[in-house]
């Protein structure tokens, strides 16, 4: 007689639930890091721009917390319909608007939004279906891309390399105030 698994057993584990796993690890670890950091910090290094022209640590939390889920929605589009075109330009109001509206927020208020827009990215990111994980879409930069590769450039290497701007950032202004 054949055994049945029941609804609560998890599913085999697969290459790339594996691989969805570390790319959902290596997220939650780069966002937690920068958190910490963040938290010790006194309020007025936060708002100050460290150059002309760039952005302060609080715009780049802001963006943080809004590309988190953007991104994996549209990797969650791709999985569902290859095919999708996703993208936007660097002035869409959905990328903008968030950070003009939260550059200002308090320490605060700012943590649990992006802890929020992490956990929101990790339930998206989990309910991709294995197999959507290799479905493609097109990206401007990128004629054809995966769901996978969508996601791990624009959600983690993206994260990953603003909290190294973050650190950045910190670092051009302790120099500027020694």
């Amino acid at each position: 007689m054949a055994q049945t698994r029941s609804k609560r057993e998890s599913p085999p584990a697969t290459l790339e639930v594996v691989a969805v796993e570390e790319l959902v690890t290596r997220l939650e670890r780069t966002v937690q890091q920068l958190l910490d950091e963040i938290e010790r910090l006194p309020a007025e290094v936060l708002y100050r721009a460290p150059e002309p022209g760039e952005w302060p640590v609080m715009s780049t939390l802001a963006h943080l917390a809004e590309l988190m889920p953007f991104w994996a929605r549209a990797g969650a589009e791709i999985a569902a319909s290859p095919g999708q075109h996703v993208g936007r330009a660097l002035d869409d109001p959905r990328r903008v608007g968030p950070i003009e509206q939260h550059a200002q927020d308090s320490l605060d208020a700012m943590v649990p939004r992006v802890r929020a827009a992490l956990a929101e990215c990790v339930t998206i990111m989990r309910a991709i279906p294995p197999d959507g994980w290799q479905a493609r879409g097109s990206h401007p930069r990128h004629p054809s891309i995966s769901a996978y590769e969508l996601i791990e450039t624009y959600v983690c290497n993206h994260a990953a390399e603003h909290a190294k701007q973050i650190r950045a950032t910190l670092q051009t202004l302790e120099t500027a105030r020694s």
